[in-house]
Protein backbone atom coordinates (compact mmCIF):
# COMPACT_ATOMS: atom_id res chain seq x y z
CA UNK A 1 0.00 0.00 0.00
CA UNK A 2 1.26 3.31 -0.92
CA UNK A 3 0.96 5.76 2.64
CA UNK A 4 0.49 9.71 2.15
CA UNK A 5 2.63 11.53 4.11
CA UNK A 6 1.57 14.09 6.59
CA UNK A 7 5.26 15.88 7.69
CA UNK A 8 5.15 17.24 11.14
CA UNK A 9 7.59 20.52 10.92
CA UNK A 10 9.44 21.79 14.19
CA UNK A 11 7.06 20.54 16.98
CA UNK A 12 7.59 22.15 20.34
CA UNK A 13 7.98 19.78 23.07
CA UNK A 14 5.06 20.69 24.45
CA UNK A 15 2.73 19.56 20.97
CA UNK A 16 4.82 16.33 20.29
CA UNK A 17 3.25 13.81 22.52
CA UNK A 18 -0.29 15.18 21.35
CA UNK A 19 0.74 15.31 17.68
CA UNK A 20 2.37 11.76 17.82
CA UNK A 21 -0.69 10.13 18.72
CA UNK A 22 -2.73 12.03 16.09
CA UNK A 23 -0.32 10.65 13.68
CA UNK A 24 -1.31 7.24 14.69
CA UNK A 25 -5.03 8.24 14.05
CA UNK A 26 -4.83 9.53 10.24
CA UNK A 27 -5.98 6.46 9.35
CA UNK A 28 -4.87 3.31 7.70
CA UNK A 29 -3.44 4.69 4.05
CA UNK A 30 -1.61 7.73 6.12
CA UNK A 31 1.59 8.11 8.20
CA UNK A 32 3.73 10.95 10.20
CA UNK A 33 7.00 12.10 9.30
CA UNK A 34 8.67 14.71 11.64
CA UNK A 35 11.33 17.12 11.10
CA UNK A 36 12.98 18.30 14.40
CA UNK A 37 16.18 20.59 15.30
CA UNK A 38 14.98 20.55 18.90
CA UNK A 39 16.47 18.77 21.28
CA UNK A 40 13.93 17.92 23.37
CA UNK A 41 11.18 17.42 20.31
CA UNK A 42 13.75 14.77 19.32
CA UNK A 43 14.26 13.09 22.16
CA UNK A 44 10.47 13.19 22.29
CA UNK A 45 9.73 11.44 19.18
CA UNK A 46 12.32 8.88 19.96
CA UNK A 47 11.25 7.89 22.84
CA UNK A 48 7.33 7.35 21.16
CA UNK A 49 8.99 5.25 18.23
CA UNK A 50 9.29 7.96 15.89
CA UNK A 51 12.52 8.36 13.42
CA UNK A 52 13.49 12.42 13.35
CA UNK A 53 14.55 13.82 10.90
CA UNK A 54 17.20 15.08 9.55
CA UNK A 55 18.84 12.33 11.18
CA UNK A 56 22.20 14.21 10.85
CA UNK A 57 22.26 17.94 10.12
CA UNK A 58 24.02 18.95 6.50
CA UNK A 59 27.38 20.63 6.66
CA UNK A 60 26.89 24.66 6.92
CA UNK A 61 27.39 25.98 3.63
CA UNK A 62 26.66 29.70 2.51
CA UNK A 63 26.94 28.56 -1.03
CA UNK A 64 24.12 25.58 -1.29
CA UNK A 65 20.80 25.13 -0.78
CA UNK A 66 17.67 25.72 -2.30
CA UNK A 67 16.84 29.35 -3.39
CA UNK A 68 15.07 31.65 -0.87
CA UNK A 69 12.84 34.96 -1.18
CA UNK A 70 14.62 35.95 1.62
CA UNK A 71 12.30 39.58 1.58
CA UNK A 72 8.80 37.00 1.71
CA UNK A 73 10.42 35.54 4.44
CA UNK A 74 11.22 38.31 6.87
CA UNK A 75 7.48 38.98 6.34
CA UNK A 76 6.39 35.54 8.47
CA UNK A 77 8.94 35.73 10.96
CA UNK A 78 8.26 36.51 14.88
CA UNK A 79 11.77 36.57 16.16
CA UNK A 80 14.20 39.27 16.10
CA UNK A 81 17.27 36.80 15.55
CA UNK A 82 15.66 34.64 13.33
CA UNK A 83 15.01 37.84 10.84
CA UNK A 84 18.79 38.68 11.28
CA UNK A 85 19.81 35.44 10.49
CA UNK A 86 17.99 36.10 7.19
CA UNK A 87 19.16 39.41 6.81
CA UNK A 88 22.58 38.07 7.00
CA UNK A 89 21.88 35.46 4.37
CA UNK A 90 23.26 33.48 7.41
CA UNK A 91 24.91 29.61 6.78
CA UNK A 92 22.85 28.79 9.50
CA UNK A 93 19.56 29.32 7.62
CA UNK A 94 21.27 27.79 3.93
CA UNK A 95 21.82 24.72 6.24
CA UNK A 96 18.10 24.65 7.43
CA UNK A 97 17.01 25.12 4.18
CA UNK A 98 18.86 22.72 2.97
CA UNK A 99 17.54 19.88 5.39
CA UNK A 100 13.61 20.79 4.74
CA UNK A 101 14.28 20.78 1.04
CA UNK A 102 15.93 17.04 1.12
CA UNK A 103 12.69 16.29 3.58
CA UNK A 104 10.23 17.17 1.17
CA UNK A 105 11.80 15.28 -1.38
CA UNK A 106 12.30 12.56 0.72
CA UNK A 107 8.75 11.67 1.89
CA UNK A 108 7.06 13.96 -0.59
CA UNK A 109 3.97 14.56 1.75
CA UNK A 110 0.52 15.63 0.74
CA UNK A 111 0.35 18.23 3.24
CA UNK A 112 2.79 19.92 6.27
CA UNK A 113 1.44 20.92 9.71
CA UNK A 114 3.15 24.07 11.05
CA UNK A 115 2.72 25.02 14.51
CA UNK A 116 2.05 29.25 14.50
CA UNK A 117 4.55 29.51 11.34
CA UNK A 118 6.32 32.31 12.34
CA UNK A 119 9.18 30.13 13.52
CA UNK A 120 12.65 29.64 10.92
CA UNK A 121 11.93 25.91 10.48
CA UNK A 122 8.11 26.76 9.76
CA UNK A 123 8.32 29.28 7.49
CA UNK A 124 10.99 28.09 5.16
CA UNK A 125 8.85 24.76 4.95
CA UNK A 126 6.16 27.14 4.18
CA UNK A 127 8.17 28.55 1.00
CA UNK A 128 9.33 25.38 0.01
CA UNK A 129 5.92 23.49 0.23
CA UNK A 130 4.81 26.23 -1.54
CA UNK A 131 6.46 26.13 -4.77
CA UNK A 132 5.78 21.87 -4.54
CA UNK A 133 2.26 22.89 -4.25
CA UNK A 134 1.94 21.04 -0.78
CA UNK A 135 -0.89 21.78 0.62
CA UNK A 136 0.02 23.74 4.44
CA UNK A 137 -1.55 22.74 7.42
CA UNK A 138 -0.98 25.48 10.01
CA UNK A 139 -2.19 25.65 13.66
CA UNK A 140 -2.57 27.40 16.93
CA UNK A 141 -4.68 27.85 20.10
CA UNK A 142 -8.10 28.64 19.49
CA UNK A 143 -9.88 31.26 21.09
CA UNK A 144 -12.77 29.01 22.33
CA UNK A 145 -12.13 26.23 25.08
CA UNK A 146 -10.69 23.22 23.54
CA UNK A 147 -10.13 24.35 20.44
CA UNK A 148 -7.61 24.91 17.53
CA UNK A 149 -7.22 27.06 14.64
CA UNK A 150 -6.36 24.98 11.73
CA UNK A 151 -6.04 27.12 8.64
CA UNK A 152 -4.62 26.57 5.23
CA UNK A 153 -3.15 30.51 5.31
CA UNK A 154 -1.75 31.16 9.05
CA UNK A 155 -3.09 31.38 12.53
CA UNK A 156 -4.27 34.45 13.68
CA UNK A 157 -4.50 37.57 11.18
CA UNK A 158 -2.84 35.46 8.73
CA UNK A 159 -5.86 33.07 9.16
CA UNK A 160 -8.63 32.77 6.01
CA UNK A 161 -11.00 31.89 9.27
CA UNK A 162 -14.98 33.79 8.02
CA UNK A 163 -12.68 35.97 5.44
CA UNK A 164 -15.16 34.35 2.41
CA UNK A 165 -18.55 34.82 4.58
CA UNK A 166 -19.39 38.67 5.28
CA UNK A 167 -21.41 39.03 8.46
CA UNK A 168 -25.25 38.75 7.07
CA UNK A 169 -24.27 34.99 5.88
CA UNK A 170 -22.99 34.40 9.31
CA UNK A 171 -25.68 36.11 10.85
CA UNK A 172 -27.99 33.52 9.11
CA UNK A 173 -26.33 29.97 9.69
CA UNK A 174 -28.90 27.96 12.04
CA UNK A 175 -28.10 25.84 14.58
CA UNK A 176 -29.87 23.19 16.17
CA UNK A 177 -31.11 22.45 19.55
CA UNK A 178 -28.49 20.70 21.28
CA UNK A 179 -25.56 22.36 19.40
CA UNK A 180 -27.36 25.79 21.32
CA UNK A 181 -27.98 24.12 24.33
CA UNK A 182 -23.83 22.62 23.48
CA UNK A 183 -23.65 26.43 23.03
CA UNK A 184 -24.42 27.86 26.39
CA UNK A 185 -22.68 25.00 28.07
CA UNK A 186 -19.63 25.95 27.21
CA UNK A 187 -20.37 29.66 27.56
CA UNK A 188 -21.54 29.35 31.15
CA UNK A 189 -18.68 26.78 31.94
CA UNK A 190 -16.25 29.58 30.91
CA UNK A 191 -17.57 32.58 32.21
CA UNK A 192 -18.03 30.34 35.83
CA UNK A 193 -14.62 29.74 35.48
CA UNK A 194 -14.68 25.98 34.73
CA UNK A 195 -12.16 23.73 33.19
CA UNK A 196 -12.74 22.22 30.29
CA UNK A 197 -12.44 18.65 30.33
CA UNK A 198 -9.14 16.82 29.28
CA UNK A 199 -7.67 13.15 29.25
CA UNK A 200 -3.99 12.38 29.89
CA UNK A 201 -2.52 10.62 27.46
CA UNK A 202 -3.19 6.64 28.19
CA UNK A 203 0.61 5.81 28.30
CA UNK A 204 1.25 8.78 30.62
CA UNK A 205 3.17 11.83 29.86
CA UNK A 206 6.73 11.06 28.20
CA UNK A 207 9.07 13.22 29.24
CA UNK A 208 12.64 14.04 27.16
CA UNK A 209 16.00 12.38 28.57
CA UNK A 210 17.77 14.35 30.91
CA UNK A 211 20.41 14.86 28.77
CA UNK A 212 18.34 16.74 26.40
CA UNK A 213 16.66 18.64 29.06
CA UNK A 214 20.62 19.59 30.10
CA UNK A 215 21.36 20.32 26.41
CA UNK A 216 18.12 22.26 25.65
CA UNK A 217 18.70 24.45 28.93
CA UNK A 218 21.46 25.34 27.92
CA UNK A 219 20.65 26.84 24.33
CA UNK A 220 17.58 28.59 26.25
CA UNK A 221 20.30 30.07 28.43
CA UNK A 222 22.46 31.56 25.54
CA UNK A 223 19.44 32.66 23.59
CA UNK A 224 16.72 34.14 26.23
CA UNK A 225 16.19 37.56 27.23
CA UNK A 226 17.23 37.98 30.30
CA UNK A 227 15.29 38.40 33.14
CA UNK A 228 14.64 41.58 34.35
CA UNK A 229 14.35 42.62 37.87
CA UNK A 230 11.10 45.14 37.49
CA UNK A 231 7.01 45.15 37.76
CA UNK A 232 7.55 46.02 41.45
CA UNK A 233 4.83 48.22 41.87
CA UNK A 234 2.29 46.50 40.14
CA UNK A 235 0.54 43.94 42.45
CA UNK A 236 0.25 40.48 41.61
CA UNK A 237 -3.23 40.47 42.99
CA UNK A 238 -6.41 41.87 41.48
CA UNK A 239 -7.14 45.24 43.39
CA UNK A 240 -10.63 46.55 44.56
CA UNK A 241 -11.43 47.74 40.79
CA UNK A 242 -13.25 51.07 40.04
CA UNK A 243 -17.21 50.98 39.37
CA UNK A 244 -16.34 51.98 35.96
CA UNK A 245 -13.26 51.39 33.69
CA UNK A 246 -11.70 50.42 30.48
CA UNK A 247 -9.96 47.35 30.38
CA UNK A 248 -6.78 47.43 28.55
CA UNK A 249 -4.86 43.50 28.61
CA UNK A 250 -0.98 43.88 27.77
CA UNK A 251 0.16 41.37 25.46
CA UNK A 252 3.82 39.44 25.36
CA UNK A 253 5.96 42.39 23.69
CA UNK A 254 7.89 39.35 21.64
CA UNK A 255 4.60 37.50 20.57
CA UNK A 256 4.12 37.45 16.12
CA UNK A 257 0.54 39.48 17.16
CA UNK A 258 2.58 42.35 17.82
CA UNK A 259 5.71 42.09 16.20
CA UNK A 260 3.74 40.88 12.94
CA UNK A 261 -0.05 42.40 12.97
CA UNK A 262 0.45 45.18 14.77
CA UNK A 263 0.80 48.11 12.21
CA UNK A 264 -0.11 50.97 14.71
CA UNK A 265 2.04 50.14 17.86
CA UNK A 266 3.81 47.70 16.74
CA UNK A 267 5.26 46.34 20.60
CA UNK A 268 5.09 49.94 22.03
CA UNK A 269 2.76 49.24 24.41
CA UNK A 270 3.93 52.12 26.40
CA UNK A 271 2.45 54.26 23.69
CA UNK A 272 -0.57 52.43 23.67
CA UNK A 273 -0.79 53.10 26.95
CA UNK A 274 -0.61 56.73 26.50
CA UNK A 275 -3.14 57.15 23.64
CA UNK A 276 -5.65 55.51 25.51
CA UNK A 277 -5.11 57.46 28.32
CA UNK A 278 -5.80 60.15 26.60
CA UNK A 279 -8.78 59.36 24.62
CA UNK A 280 -10.41 58.07 27.72
CA UNK A 281 -9.92 61.79 29.47
CA UNK A 282 -11.42 63.05 26.37
CA UNK A 283 -14.73 60.92 25.69
CA UNK A 284 -14.98 59.64 29.21
CA UNK A 285 -13.23 61.11 31.88
CA UNK A 286 -15.42 59.60 34.74
CA UNK A 287 -14.26 55.77 33.60
CA UNK A 288 -10.45 54.39 34.90
CA UNK A 289 -8.03 52.28 33.10
CA UNK A 290 -7.26 49.23 34.22
CA UNK A 291 -4.08 47.49 32.74
CA UNK A 292 -3.33 44.02 33.35
CA UNK A 293 -0.12 42.04 32.38
CA UNK A 294 0.18 38.87 30.47
CA UNK A 295 1.53 36.69 32.46
CA UNK A 296 4.15 35.26 30.27
CA UNK A 297 5.43 38.74 30.00
CA UNK A 298 6.33 39.23 34.05
CA UNK A 299 10.02 38.56 33.99
CA UNK A 300 10.98 40.51 30.29
CA UNK A 301 9.11 43.94 30.08
CA UNK A 302 9.62 46.43 32.60
CA UNK A 303 6.48 48.62 33.35
CA UNK A 304 7.90 49.90 36.76
CA UNK A 305 8.52 53.87 34.76
CA UNK A 306 4.97 53.97 33.32
CA UNK A 307 3.41 53.40 36.34
CA UNK A 308 5.44 56.59 37.55
CA UNK A 309 4.65 58.32 35.02
CA UNK A 310 0.73 57.59 34.87
CA UNK A 311 -0.28 57.40 38.51
CA UNK A 312 -3.99 57.28 38.09
CA UNK A 313 -3.75 53.77 35.70
CA UNK A 314 -4.51 50.82 37.99
CA UNK A 315 -2.14 48.12 37.29
CA UNK A 316 -2.49 44.28 37.79
CA UNK A 317 0.00 41.98 37.79
CA UNK A 318 -1.72 38.39 37.89
CA UNK A 319 -5.30 36.82 37.98
CA UNK A 320 -7.84 35.37 36.51
CA UNK A 321 -8.53 37.57 33.36
CA UNK A 322 -12.48 36.87 33.58
CA UNK A 323 -13.24 38.63 36.86
CA UNK A 324 -12.23 41.68 35.51
CA UNK A 325 -13.75 41.43 32.08
CA UNK A 326 -16.85 40.49 33.63
CA UNK A 327 -16.83 44.55 35.30
CA UNK A 328 -15.61 46.15 32.81
CA UNK A 329 -17.57 48.43 30.27
CA UNK A 330 -15.41 47.86 27.59
CA UNK A 331 -12.33 46.28 25.96
CA UNK A 332 -9.26 47.52 24.24
CA UNK A 333 -6.59 45.29 23.09
CA UNK A 334 -4.22 45.12 19.90
CA UNK A 335 -5.38 41.66 18.86
CA UNK A 336 -5.48 39.13 22.10
CA UNK A 337 -7.59 36.40 22.68
CA UNK A 338 -8.60 38.54 25.19
CA UNK A 339 -10.69 40.62 22.50
CA UNK A 340 -13.03 37.26 21.61
CA UNK A 341 -13.37 36.54 25.64
CA UNK A 342 -14.51 40.22 25.87
CA UNK A 343 -17.55 39.15 23.48
CA UNK A 344 -18.31 36.36 25.73
CA UNK A 345 -18.90 38.59 27.90
CA UNK A 346 -21.03 40.82 25.92
CA UNK A 347 -18.34 43.52 26.21
CA UNK A 348 -17.36 46.06 23.21
CA UNK A 349 -14.38 45.65 22.03
CA UNK A 350 -11.51 47.84 20.55
CA UNK A 351 -9.05 46.68 18.43
CA UNK A 352 -5.70 48.24 17.83
CA UNK A 353 -4.15 45.89 15.62
CA UNK A 354 -5.23 42.85 13.00
CA UNK A 355 -6.90 39.44 13.72
CA UNK A 356 -9.26 36.93 11.55
CA UNK A 357 -11.97 38.63 14.09
CA UNK A 358 -11.27 42.54 13.78
CA UNK A 359 -14.25 43.61 11.56
CA UNK A 360 -16.72 46.11 11.51
CA UNK A 361 -19.51 45.47 13.17
CA UNK A 362 -18.31 42.85 15.75
CA UNK A 363 -15.85 45.12 16.98
CA UNK A 364 -14.59 48.67 16.56
CA UNK A 365 -10.89 48.29 14.66
CA UNK A 366 -8.71 51.53 14.77
CA UNK A 367 -6.47 51.85 12.07
CA UNK A 368 -4.99 54.69 12.64
CA UNK A 369 -3.83 56.66 16.37
CA UNK A 370 -6.36 59.59 15.48
CA UNK A 371 -9.40 57.76 15.57
CA UNK A 372 -8.84 56.18 18.58
CA UNK A 373 -11.06 58.16 20.93
CA UNK A 374 -13.40 58.33 18.32
CA UNK A 375 -13.68 54.57 18.32
CA UNK A 376 -14.06 54.22 22.00
CA UNK A 377 -17.01 56.24 22.31
CA UNK A 378 -18.74 54.61 19.99
CA UNK A 379 -17.83 51.71 21.59
CA UNK A 380 -19.03 53.28 24.70
CA UNK A 381 -22.11 54.56 23.66
CA UNK A 382 -23.40 51.83 20.96
CA UNK A 383 -24.37 48.37 22.45
CA UNK A 384 -23.09 45.67 21.23
CA UNK A 385 -25.50 43.39 18.15
CA UNK A 386 -24.95 40.93 20.99
CA UNK A 387 -26.82 38.23 18.34
CA UNK A 388 -24.28 38.73 15.50
CA UNK A 389 -21.79 38.42 18.21
CA UNK A 390 -23.06 35.04 19.34
CA UNK A 391 -23.74 33.73 15.74
CA UNK A 392 -19.99 34.72 15.09
CA UNK A 393 -19.10 32.75 18.25
CA UNK A 394 -21.14 30.08 16.85
CA UNK A 395 -19.37 29.91 13.82
CA UNK A 396 -15.99 30.15 15.25
CA UNK A 397 -17.12 26.98 17.60
CA UNK A 398 -18.74 24.45 15.03
CA UNK A 399 -17.82 25.09 12.44
CA UNK A 400 -14.28 27.21 11.93
CA UNK A 401 -12.38 25.56 14.75
CA UNK A 402 -11.07 22.60 15.55
CA UNK A 403 -12.63 20.41 18.66
CA UNK A 404 -9.35 19.42 19.70
CA UNK A 405 -6.39 20.69 22.37
CA UNK A 406 -2.76 19.55 22.75
CA UNK A 407 -3.91 19.30 26.23
CA UNK A 408 -6.54 16.49 25.46
CA UNK A 409 -5.62 13.38 24.07
CA UNK A 410 -9.71 11.91 24.28
CA UNK A 411 -10.05 9.76 21.11
CA UNK A 412 -12.41 12.74 19.80
CA UNK A 413 -9.87 15.68 20.00
CA UNK A 414 -7.21 13.57 18.45
CA UNK A 415 -9.61 11.94 15.90
CA UNK A 416 -11.03 15.78 15.15
CA UNK A 417 -7.57 16.93 14.55
CA UNK A 418 -6.56 13.96 12.33
CA UNK A 419 -10.00 14.54 10.46
CA UNK A 420 -9.08 17.86 9.75
CA UNK A 421 -5.53 17.58 8.55
CA UNK A 422 -6.47 15.28 5.95
CA UNK A 423 -9.30 17.16 4.70
CA UNK A 424 -6.97 20.01 4.61
CA UNK A 425 -4.18 17.62 2.54
CA UNK A 426 -7.32 16.95 0.18
CA UNK A 427 -8.25 13.53 1.50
Amino acid sequence: MTHKTIAFIEPGPNLVQFLAAVGRRLGPDHRAAFFSTRVKSRSLLRRLGQDPQPRRRSRPDADAGPPLDMASLLTRLRKTGDRALVEARSPEVIQLARDLDDFLDRHEPAGIFLWNGSGLSAAIADQLASRRGIPRIFAENGYLPNTLQVDPQGVNAFASIGRGMDLDEIRSLSYGPEQIREFERMLADYRAGRAPRRTLPPEGRVRPSPLAYLIQAWHDWRERDHHIDGNRLIPREIPTLPERFVFFPLQVRSDSQLTMHSPIYGNRLDQAIADLREAIGAVAPNLKLVVKLHPADLGKTDYDPIVREFPDVIWIGGGDVRGILRAAECVVTVNSTVGIEGLLFDKPVVTLGDNFYVREGLVHPVTERQQLAARLSEALTRPPDRELIAQYLRYLYFHAFVRAHWRDHSPASLDNLARRIRLMAGD
